[in-house]
């Protein structure tokens, strides 16, 4: 069977590239056809490991850059390189006749149902509806029009793929929606002691992380366990802001800001449990990480992921997001009570299973195999 992945391109080092990377090398290994076609790769190579055995075309668009450019920059450009997009993925496609072709809600969203070329079309996206909404807020009428024709253009595809069964509902109505979320590529039988008093919080210093709120959670957590000490991982825009507030709390010595690391695993497996304060998510690959090692997870119920991963008083503790006080009772509960913490991290190890890469990747491939036979 051919698989082709559409994509921006291999060398940006978010989210979304790797995610792509580890399903694509999997189906490789496993023995699909693999193709990645991307519009911006400008001669770059892949931040993440990709296997050999896929094959890449880069169709030399240039998107990049456009996004940052004003209305009328975008009207007068834009437009005539989707038609070039249009043209050059049609012409691949047609030659190629992969049997899938995947979207990972890029401009070739609104071009690929317009190919006919046998394929069965997916779309998937890697952010919930409220990220999807709230991100075109300031954007004013070009951010409704934006919104109307992405809602119309998701309806054309075969299946369309959201992250959260809490997302689902969001997107309305929809008779081509399905729920796949990511997969935790950690496959480790090594599990965290649970024994050193630290915490640990991990993501770009930014609005959406809301690292401000877990800091001043941590002033009522200080007075009642000062032997615990919480580091976050990240770096960004607003670290000086960060460090500032964490010095006037007096928090000096016990909330450690680390630029981010490249062995996350490591301070995973030296922690005792993960803490979520984000305004919003997409799911919430942390939480998946984490639990794998088996590590108690504590999380704002914000939208959206934190409900799909965490049971609340199983695998971890789920408060009501923004509520820093009942943050804090939750992380003392798990500070305080060590058989508590270790019963939630074995559960947390057996939850993670749910995300394999095993799992996951069956449903994306009976997905394949459902498309491919309908008529």
């Amino acid at each position: 069977m051919k698989i082709v992945y559409c994509i921006l391109n291999t060398w940006y080092s978010g989210g979304l590239t790797r995610v792509i990377a580890n399903k694509a090398n999997y189906l490789a290994e496993v023995g699909y056809e693999v193709t990645v076609v991307t519009t911006d790769q400008l001669g770059k190579g892949h931040f993440y490991e990709m296997s050999d055995k896929i094959n890449f075309v880069d169709l030399r668009i240039n998107y990049v850059g456009f996004d940052d450019k004003s209305t009328l920059d975008k009207l007068r450009e834009v437009p005539k390189r989707v038609v070039w997009h249009y043209k050059r993925l049609r012409k691949f496609l047609k030659e190629y006749r992969p049997d899938i072709v995947v979207s990972t809600f890029g401009r070739e969203t609104f071009v690929l149902p317009f190919i006919k070329d046998g394929s069965k079309k997916i779309l998937e996206t890697h952010s919930s509806h409220f990220i999807w909404i709230d991100s075109r807020k300031h954007k004013g009428l070009f951010g409704k029009f934006h919104t109307w024709l992405d809602a119309r253009m998701i309806r054309r595809f075969d299946k369309f793929i959201v992250l959260t069964e809490e997302d689902k509902p969001d997107w309305g109505k929809l008779s081509n929606i399905m729920v796949i979320p990511n997969a935790n590529t950690i496959e480790l039988k090594e599990m965290a002691a649970l024994d050193n008093k630290v915490a640990i919080s991990a993501g770009r210093f930014g609005y959406q992380k809301n690292f401000e709120s877990l800091i001043r959670a941590w002033k009522y957590i200080y007075p009642v366990c000062p032997d615990w000490t919480l580091r976050i991982f990240g770096g960004g825009v607003t670290s000086a802001a960060l460090q500032n507030l964490v010095d006037e709390m007096g928090l000096t010595d016990v909330v450690i800001l680390n630029e981010s690391t490249r062995d996350i695993f490591r301070e995973y497996l030296d922690s005792s449990m993960y803490i979520l304060s984000s305004r919003y998510e997409g799911l919430g690959m942390v939480l998946l990480e984490a639990q794998a090692f088996g590590v108690p997870l504590v999380s704002y119920d914000c939208k959206c992921g934190p409900r799909d991963i965490i049971e609340d008083g199983e695998n971890g503790f789920l408060v009501k997001a923004g509520d820093e006080e009942a943050l804090a009772d939750a992380i003392v509960r798990l500070a305080k009570d060590e058989q508590l913490r270790k019963e939630m991290g074995k559960k947390a190890k057996r939850y993670s299973a749910k995300f394999s890469e095993k799992t996951i990747m069956k449903k994306w491939t009976d997905l394949f195999v459902e498309l491919t036979s309908k008529n």
